[in-house]
């Protein structure tokens, strides 16, 4: 049994292909803390599909230095996606 992919994109609107009708629900989507950027991206993707949404538009994603331990100077990368789900 093959896995449902669900469509995402970088632009505001999916590409010609995969519109598959009329948006009629949205929602704004933000998953941080990941350490790598395909995590934070899969964590988007795995909420829409849990809320039913059909695809993932507006995709991006940012590389934030977090602090470790308060007083410590040292930090660590983490990344942050950012998105709208669609539906259709």
């Amino acid at each position: 049994m093959s896995e449902t992919v669900l469509p995402m994109a970088t632009t505001d609107a999916l590409p010609q292909g995969l519109q598959q009708g009329a948006i009629n629900r949205c929602a704004v989507l933000c998953s941080r803390h990941h350490p790598t950027p395909g995590e934070a991206r899969d964590a988007l993707a795995e909420w829409a599909q849990r809320c039913n949404y059909n695809a993932v538009v507006g995709v991006r994603l940012v590389a934030t230095a977090e602090i470790n331990l308060p007083g410590e100077h040292t930090t660590e990368t983490a990344w942050a996606a950012y998105g709208t789900a669609i539906g259709w």
